[in-house]
């Protein structure tokens, strides 16, 4: 949150070093930003009022815990995430395909503004990006956060094959698409659409998420399956 002033306070809880969690961490905060009801537009009026306690941050924190801790969707999800990590055995609930795991996961390469010069500005964002217009029938949320969690485990890298692949998959797709511009919006929707379309075929992202599901099968309240 940010006060009046221009203060920076997190309301949002963090795993303790020493928690069995921590080593997935980007899993958690992906639920934890993306979810509760407390963050969405209706509840502006209820956020005020609890950063309103400031500069109490204690009493902040405290209130912003009580209202994930209520908040069922967001526990339901959180329930799900951490009962595969205290127990490996856990049975697997959920089961996804390889094909899903592509189509979710090219949905974090995001394009959101054509630049003066025709090129693109692109994210790989927890928010910004194209999992909320996808408008999925099926309910991919542990998959969105497995994919959030492997992306960003990649680009820790010193030297990121994913993020290259990325930098050279949004520059073909504004160069295959920048020749004729009829608008600007509709140019942007192309090479967007074009970018998510690449990084589905991805190889290198495909390679990625399935080692990093291989190591942490275990963990994961899912499965993955070829078809």
């Amino acid at each position: 949150m940010e006060t009046e002033a221009g203060v920076q306070v997190s309301a949002l809880p963090e795993l303790k070093e020493e928690s069995q969690y921590a080593a997935y961490k980007r899993r958690f905060d992906y639920l934890l930003l993306n979810l509760p009801v407390l963050h969405q537009p209706s509840s502006l009026e209820v956020r005020r009022q609890l950063n309103a306690l400031y500069p109490d941050s204690a009493s902040i924190q405290k209130a912003y815990l009580k209202k994930y801790a209520q908040d069922s969707v967001l526990v339901h999800y959180f329930e799900a995430t951490a009962a595969p990590i205290d127990n490996p055995n856990w049975p697997k609930q959920k089961h996804f395909t390889e094909a899903e795991l592509m189509e979710v996961s090219s949905k974090f390469f995001f394009c959101d503004k054509v630049l003066p010069d025709t090129s693109i500005q692109a994210h790989v964002c927890i928010g910004l990006n194209g999992i909320k217009e996808a408008e999925w029938k099926e309910d991919y949320t542990l998959l969105e956060a497995f994919c959030y969690e492997v992306i960003f485990t990649a680009f820790d890298q010193d030297s990121s094959q994913l993020w290259d692949t990325f930098v050279a998959q949004k520059r073909e797709a504004i160069a295959q698409l920048r020749t004729e511009i009829n608008s600007l919006e509709e140019y942007l929707d192309n090479v967007k659409k074009a970018l998510f379309k690449r990084m589905e075929s991805s190889e290198v992202l495909k390679q990625e998420l399935l080692h990093y599901y291989r190591l942490n099968k275990s963990n994961l309240a899912f499965d993955i399956r070829e078809q």
